[in-house]
């Protein structure tokens, strides 16, 4: 398999160098886990309603997801204080990248096309009024 040590786009098979990361509620996450595959996820802020709504849709599969044998990581461009409060909950790792410093390592960039785009306005539509309906309804906290 390739290794990247550069900044950039990983190539599909690709393996990067081990590190160790440490999660909003100080779990240490080894990636690559030397146990299973890691599925790591980059996500924008906390209050992101198309994340919010993708992440629900993983806890309910987390389960499967395990029994696969994969292990899930979130990252999240927001301070570990904002995500802390939320993620007590949730059945994975969720680390803190406020700098972007993975971001930029693993080639994850911003693009205001992505937004142009017209397949991702019902998701994201959709996503924007799931949340707020959940959030009226009692199920959901306000994002930080």
């Amino acid at each position: 398999m390739p290794m990247s040590t550069s900044r950039g786009r990983l190539e599909p098979g690709s393996t990067v160098e081990t590190r160790s990361l440490t999660s909003v509620l100080g779990e240490r996450v080894a990636v690559p886990d030397p146990e299973r595959l890691v599925h790591l996820q980059f996500r924008r802020f906390a209050g992101c309603p198309v994340c919010n709504l993708h992440l629900r849709s993983v806890v309910r599969r987390h389960g499967e997801i395990e029994a696969a044998g994969v292990r899930e990581v979130v990252v999240f461009h927001s301070p570990a204080e904002e995500l802390a409060p939320h993620t007590a909950d949730l059945p994975f790792a969720v680390v803190a990248d406020p700098a972007k410093r993975l971001y930029a390592e693993f080639g994850v960039e911003r693009s205001p096309r992505a937004l142009l785009s017209p397949r991702v306005w019902g998701p994201i539509a959709w996503a924007v009024l799931s949340g707020a309906w959940q959030v009226a309804r009692g199920r959901e906290r306000l994002p930080s």
